[in-house]
């Protein structure tokens, strides 16, 4: 990959304050001190402005996620082990920024639920294509259609809570309890059902 562009430099920048500080805290003139880039190219490349900026940053967070998602889920042989190493992963990442980079989708959703419909649609829509993902992993697996939805949104759920008490404790304890929980529950429901289906 070659050198940045003003425009990826400020959806980078934006990412990394989304991570840390939420929607509420981070201002146009800090995406422009952070990124380096000249501040005319805000308006240039972003001409509605910080909401502009942030739905882009959001969905790239949002693709990215689900690229390292995919990644885990085809590099394991059940939905447990893989959702274990991307919690694992993501441990890494928490722990590595001294427990600054949080998710940036969930800490913008909590600031913007009631005041910035346009942009709490995307971050559902985010996440929205995470439990997606994961359910229709786990309806391939042998899971009710109903019932892989369910547990897709509570794998979600269970990793943004995990999320906020790693930052509030500055411990990966919460994801690793997750993680393991998720990984004893998912496999074991998953045997029962190829045990049925071979009967």
């Amino acid at each position: 990959m070659g050198p940045m562009n003003s425009r990826e430099k400020m959806i980078d920048a934006t990412l990394r304050l989304l991570r840390s500080q939420g929607f509420r805290g981070t201002g146009v003139n800090q995406i422009v001190q952070e990124s380096g880039a000249p501040k005319g190219s805000v308006y240039h490349h972003f001409p509605r402005g910080k909401g502009q900026l942030v739905i882009e940053a959001l969905r790239e967070a949002g693709t990215a996620v689900e690229k390292k998602i995919t990644q885990a889920l085809d590099s394991h042989p059940d939905v447990g082990t893989a959702l274990r190493a991307y919690l694992e992963w993501y441990g890494r990442e928490i722990r590595e920024s001294d427990f600054q980079r949080g998710c940036p989708v969930a800490n913008v959703a909590m600031d913007v639920a009631a005041s910035e419909p346009n942009i709490r649609a995307v971050c559902q829509e985010i996440f929205g294509a995470w439990t997606a993902l994961i359910a229709k992993r786990l309806h391939a697996d042998g899971f009710g259609k109903p019932e892989a939805d369910s547990l897709a949104e509570f794998v979600v759920s269970s990793l943004e809570g995990a999320l906020v008490l790693c930052r509030a404790q500055r411990s990966t304890r919460p994801l690793q309890r997750v993680a393991k929980r998720i990984e004893t529950m998912l496999p074991a429901r998953n045997r029962r059902t190829h045990m049925r289906k071979s009967l």
